[in-house]
């Protein structure tokens, strides 16, 4: 190749590596329609010809970016590589877990990214988005076999089991990314070190059972269908759908006007503007969605409440599925950053459910856990709601969760195990 050809070729390469960095961080700090080529031609400092001569469109350098992040990170991130990692399986998981809440502290910019776009429900879908789920994709795959390669022969006897691992240990990095992104001072090792050793009991547990009949989830009831009338109702059902469409940036006065079929002076009859509707939109959700949970309080006889737990989690895991707006909204929010009323209000959510559950395991523990392990409650509670959150992600992403049911029984007997150990009533591994 003649030297100005190799010039020119590695130029190419240099300007399509600024193109793609400066629509990373555009992205990451304004989500996917607060992200315009505009922005990324100034970011990047090229002329907006280069950035047109390398891609046709936002979508498109939207998807090439969160695979170039992606790509990145499995080069220089840790392996996941079966022969990478020595010592007993307990041993592994400790050093994987430890590794994946790296990632999440680190905040890496396609798992945001994509999470975020995860949320999205756009008519015709967004390449971006179809992006994320192949990647998604590959992840699990490569998640399910290092799960198998803990214990080849296991595996083959039981590949549900593996199945399950891989997605409870997907859910629980996803909750904890959403977990981070809403509260930075979350003591990361102190999650590790509860979760690590519960989640190697149970997989010991399962392996020396031996595959199990699935239990069944209970039957559904039928979703009630609301019918608002009101103008106010209209509005904030209106908002809700376009969120979940456009996002908090790509959601405005006049689309939601639009949606909900009314004139644009109703809207500030009722509110002062969008982010105190979408704010009363996630108080709205939060209280209809709350009126259907069995909530948290400590069973007579403290000695059932694993039963208990999976009872309240039966329910509230399979409400989650039909994506409530205060949590879609409110998610989408903690992994974009805006400093906004809805994002405050679902904040403030999220610490009103964290205490609860932190009470009730409080209440519900037994003595010598709780004098070993001082901060076991507030730890479960963030493991639980962890979990919750990653089942509700990996929904929205693919669908290609396992059922309520099975991802019920694992998480319990995570929780169950991590309380055991504390205790001192599991044989320390």
């Amino acid at each position: 190749m003649p030297a100005r050809t190799q010039r020119r070729h590695r130029q190419g390469i240099e300007s399509r590596q600024r193109i793609l960095e400066a629509a990373l961080s555009i992205a990451v700090e304004r989500g996917y329609d607060g992200t315009t080529m505009a922005l990324v031609t100034e970011r990047a400092e090229l002329p907006a010809s280069s950035v047109y001569w390398q891609f046709k469109n936002k979508d498109e350098l939207l998807a090439e970016a969160l695979d170039h992040s992606y790509r990145r990170w499995r080069t220089e991130g840790p392996t996941w590589q079966a022969g990478s990692y020595t010592g007993t399986p307990r041993e592994r998981i400790r050093t994987r877990l430890s590794y994946s809440l790296a990632s999440v502290e680190q905040e890496l910019e396609y798992w945001r990214l994509g999470l975020t776009l995860a949320l999205l429900q756009r008519p015709g879908g967004i390449e971006a988005q179809d992006r994320f789920i192949a990647v998604r994709g590959e992840t699990r795959r490569i998640v399910r076999e290092w799960w198998a390669s803990l214990d080849l022969e296991a595996a083959a006897k039981d590949p549900v089991l593996v199945d399950s691992l891989a997605s409870m240990y997907l859910a629980f990095v996803d909750g904890m990314f959403v977990a981070h992104r809403a509260d930075p001072a979350i003591p990361l090792d102190e999650v590790h070190d509860v979760v690590a050793e519960a989640m190697a009991d149970v997989r010991e547990a399962r392996v020396a059972a031996g595959p199990q009949p699935a239990r069944r989830s209970p039957r559904r009831k039928a979703q009630r269908e609301r019918v608002v009338e009101e103008s106010r109702g209209r509005l904030l059902d209106a908002a809700a759908e376009v969120a979940a469409e456009q996002g908090y940036r790509g959601t405005t006065i006049k689309r939601i006007c639009a949606r909900a079929g009314l004139p644009v002076s109703s809207l500030y009859w009722f509110f002062d503007d969008k982010d105190h509707l979408l704010a009363e939109v996630v108080t709205h959700s939060w209280e209809e969605w709350q009126a259907g949970q069995p909530w948290w309080v400590p069973p007579d006889d403290v000695s059932t409440w694993p039963l208990q737990l999976r009872r309240i989690l039966d329910g509230a895991v399979r409400s989650l599925v039909d994506a409530p707006s205060f949590l879609r909204i409110g998610v989408m929010l903690a992994l974009e950053g805006d400093d906004v009323a809805a994002r405050d209000r679902f904040l403030e959510v999220r610490a009103g459910i964290l205490a609860s559950i932190s009470d009730w395991f409080g209440a519900v523990l037994p003595g010598p856990a709780l004098e070993a392990v001082p901060h076991l409650p507030a730890t479960l509670a963030r493991t639980v709601v962890a979990f919750t959150d990653g089942y509700f992600l990996g929904v929205q992403i693919d669908g290609r969760e396992p059922s309520v049911a099975v991802f019920v029984d694992l998480m319990v007997d995570v929780i169950t195990a991590a309380a055991d150990r504390a205790a001192g009533t599991t044989t320390k591994g």
